[in-house]
C-alpha cells in the first residue's frame, strides 16, 4: 500500500532533519580539529531542546556570544524559524590559533510542531546565552507568517 501524500511529506522531512543532525554531529567532531573548517558558508548549527508542557511548546537554544538584535524568530503556521549570526571579533594581535572550537557565521533553525500554535501570544526570551522560545498550543493556527520579537 502506497504511502499517503502526508505520510510522505512526513517521512521525508525526518529523512532530511537526520541528515542536517549527522551533518552537524560530524562537523562538531571534525571542525574543532581544523580552524580553516571553521569559516565555511554553511555557518553553524545551534544545540535545542524542544519539549512540551500541558499547554505550551518550549524551545531552547544555546546561542551564546550572539547579539539579540542579529536573532530573528518566525513563525510560519506550525513551523519555527530561527536564524541569526554570531560574529567573531577580529583582534590585530591574533597571529597563529592553536585551538578553535567556536563556531561563527550564519545560522538557522527550522522546527515543525506536531499542533496548531498561538503566533500572537508566543514569548520569546535571551538570558545567559540561552534563547527561550514559549509556544502556546491552539485548536488552529495563525493566519500567516508571525515575527516575534526576543526580550531581555
Amino acid at each position: 500500500m502506497p504511502f499517503k501524500e502526508t505520510a510522505s511529506k512526513k517521512l521525508r522531512s525526518r529523512f532530511d532533519e537526520m541528515d542536517r543532525e549527522v551533518e552537524r554531529i560530524l562537523k562538531d567532531f571534525f571542525v574543532s580539529k581544523n580552524p580553516i573548517l571553521m569559516l565555511s558558508q554553511s555557518g553553524w548549527t545551534p544545540h535545542i531542546d524542544v519539549y512540551e508542557t500541558e499547554t505550551h511548546y518550549i524551545l531552547k537554544m544555546e546561542i551564546a556570544g550572539v547579539a539579540p538584535d542579529d536573532v530573528h524568530i518566525r513563525l510560519d503556521g506550525r513551523t519555527l524559524v530561527i536564524s541569526g549570526q554570531r560574529n567573531d571579533e577580529v583582534n590585530s594581535e591574533r597571529r597563529h590559533f592553536h585551538l578553535m572550537e567556536i563556531s561563527y557565521g550564519r545560522f538557522s533553525r527550522s522546527i515543525e510542531l506536531p499542533r496548531p500554535l498561538r503566533g500572537d501570544q508566543i514569548k520569546a526570551i535571551y538570558n545567559q546565552g540561552i534563547l527561550r522560545v514559549e509556544i502556546p498550543k491552539a485548536e488552529q493556527s495563525s493566519e500567516g507568517p508571525v515575527h516575534i520579537p526576543i526580550e531581555g
